[in-house]
């Protein structure tokens, strides 16, 4: 989608726009989706967005290779796509830890990580060949067989556990409670406000584009894989906590990668040439896997059974709202100041809020894994 935008617009600022409209929908539409997925079949629901998301897909591909496609309804279709994804992620995480006992949930949340980051590899590296050689409209078709082959997968999923049964207040009460949950929970609310500097400040496709256009002169195959780089590292980093296992001090880990992301992506402002660029984005990669995983496995073992949807909502509002933003304020600054600046001042404040985010919650530090565990979710 980024690089369809660039080729109508030409221009960072409207690659910019595109964040924003990105991140309306989510923002807006997450925290309402964390209750409907507390009171829904999730796995139904779950069959509803697939469904959207092919629709969506194989429309925007049939108006590509028609070439037809206008700059409006490009930003219709991630304006729909967003509000579908804002549902469909929120779904998923309340549905996760579902299928599996507690003591193995951070375990799993580790492997469920590592698919959507071989995914996350694979992806762009078939999405930059595949416009190079079949043209621009065919990652939009082949994203649509994608969304089929996910509602056959859903449709062979079994052993469900039941979820706790409640009687549910009115919608905007059961919202604000889990606002309210986020708020009194230290380690939720730290690692909430972890959340808001990564959306706003991790590298971003924007960023890897221009960077990748107007600085190293790469084409879509240049491209692709800078933008396979980021995968590269992190199925690195998910294989790494598999082989390895997770840390038993997870708030300490996270902060610190946290500070290591930052230098990586000041590093990559300042690479200056296609393979130290590719190796920083494969650290950011890498950095980005451990510090996510710890986090979500965090919030999934902090956030009680029956609040589980809108916790993580809150969380997605945003992982997934702020990422858009995200790609918006680096088009614009982008545009005032060049990539490898803005690139450069992203990596410093990510670092920066880390660190403080360190100092405004010491009990970060020192909290352990085992005892959220075994304790459940009051110790958070």
């Amino acid at each position: 989608t980024v690089w369809i935008a660039y080729e109508l617009t030409g221009s960072p600022f409207l690659l910019g726009v595109l964040g924003v409209i990105r991140a309306v929908p989510t923002i807006v539409l997450t925290p309402f989706a964390g209750v409907i997925a507390d009171r829904v079949d999730q796995r139904g629901l779950l069959f509803a967005t697939q469904g959207v998301s092919l629709v969506l897909s194989l429309a925007i591909g049939v108006l590509i290779a028609s070439g037809t496609l206008q700059l409006w309804e490009l930003y219709l279709e991630v304006t729909l796509q967003a509000a579908v994804n804002a549902v469909d992620a929120v779904a998923r995480q309340s549905l996760f830890p579902r299928l599996l006992p507690r003591a193995h949930l951070v375990e799993a949340v580790t492997l469920q990580s590592m698919a959507s980051r071989v995914s996350n590899l694979v992806g762009p590296a078939i999405g930059g060949f595949a416009i190079a050689g079949l043209g621009e409209a065919s990652p939009f078709l082949l994203n649509a067989v994608s969304f089929a082959c996910l509602m056959l997968a859903l449709a062979l999923v079994v052993g469900i556990s039941a979820r706790p049964v409640a009687t549910p207040a009115p919608f905007l009460t059961d919202m604000a409670d889990g606002f309210r949950y986020i708020l009194r929970t230290p380690i939720l609310r730290s690692l909430i406000v972890l959340e808001v500097f990564f959306g706003l400040f991790a590298m971003n496709q924007v960023l890897i584009t221009l960077v990748a256009r107007d600085e190293l002169g790469v084409g879509a195959e240049g491209l692709g894989g800078l933008l396979a780089a980021d995968a590269v590292g992190a199925t690195i980093g998910v294989f790494a906590l598999l082989a390895i296992g997770t840390t038993d001090r997870p708030g300490r880990f996270a902060v610190v990668v946290s500070l290591a992301y930052g230098a990586c992506v000041s590093s990559f402002a300042v690479a200056g040439s296609y393979l130290i660029a590719f190796a920083c984005l494969v650290g950011c990669g890498l950095c980005d896997a451990l510090v996510s995983v710890t986090r979500n496995s965090l919030m999934q073992l902090a956030a009680p059974a029956g609040m589980r949807g809108r916790v993580m909502a809150n969380q997605g509002t945003i992982v997934r709202g702020m990422a858009p933003l995200s790609q918006s304020q680096s088009g614009v600054v982008a545009g005032l100041v060049g990539a490898p600046l803005a690139t450069l001042v992203a990596g410093v404040l990510l670092a920066t809020g880390a660190a403080g985010v360190l100092l405004g919650h010491r009990g970060l530090w020192t909290i352990r894994r085992d005892e959220i565990v075994r304790q459940g979710p009051s110790r958070a």
